[in-house]
């Protein structure tokens, strides 16, 4: 299963470098080993995706 989430661009910019390797999150869905989760960045003031 593939699950999508936001992440806002600040926290975005640390995972992509390398600097930030885990987050803390409420698990309000069902994750399961070997699913894939995908962070797309979010902006908050436009209230929407970037496209990273």
């Amino acid at each position: 299963m593939t699950i999508e989430k936001k992440i806002w661009g600040e926290y975005f910019d640390k995972v992509a470098s390398g600097e930030k390797n885990f987050d803390l999150r409420l698990a309000d869905w069902k994750i399961s080993v070997g699913d894939t989760l995908i962070l797309r960045e979010w902006n908050k003031d436009k209230k929407e995706y970037t496209g990273r």
